[in-house]
């Protein structure tokens, strides 16, 4: 294996590799979403408290403008999305090391267990790699959604 590296670090490295992506897409998702929520309730109550221009005006369209940031933000990365496919990829591989580690299913042959692990794991990953491409930005719909903005 590559830099000598056993079956089973390999597929620990993937999994750590999935898990981080997972965990990113998820605080992505939680932040914006949060951005969201938060602007939207609280911009109508900052506008009613007359407090000067900054609170009663500026403070409204900037939260406003966050939200309409972060919405659009979600529509084009979809994170929330990402997060479940990786999340999911990461279980499968958890339960491919678990399968190896108790020598179970096809893990009962000593012999080829740490070849049949590295094999599972590395077509989970490519796998993984084409779920999450149709979830990528295409060109075509970021001018799609810039003339909508524009054409409102």
């Amino acid at each position: 294996m590559a830099n000598n590296k056993t079956a089973r670090e390999y597929s620990e490295q993937i999994k750590a590799g999935v898990k981080k992506k997972a965990d990113q897409n998820k605080r992505q998702s939680t932040i914006l979403f949060f951005i969201i929520l938060f602007s939207t309730v609280l911009s109508p109550v900052f506008i009613l408290l007359s407090w000067g221009d900054t609170y009663s005006k500026y403070l409204p369209a900037f939260m406003t403008a966050g939200a309409a940031l972060a919405s659009y933000w979600l529509q084009l990365r979809k994170p929330q999305e990402r997060w479940v496919i990786y999340r999911g990829a990461q279980r499968e591989i958890e339960f491919e090391i678990d399968q190896y580690t108790f020598e179970n299913d096809g893990y009962a042959d000593n012999d080829g267990k740490d070849k049949l692990l590295a094999d599972r794991v590395s077509k989970r990953a490519l796998q993984l790699h084409y779920e999450w491409i149709p979830f990528a930005p295409k060109a075509e719909e970021i001018e799609k959604m810039i003339k909508s903005k524009k054409d409102k």
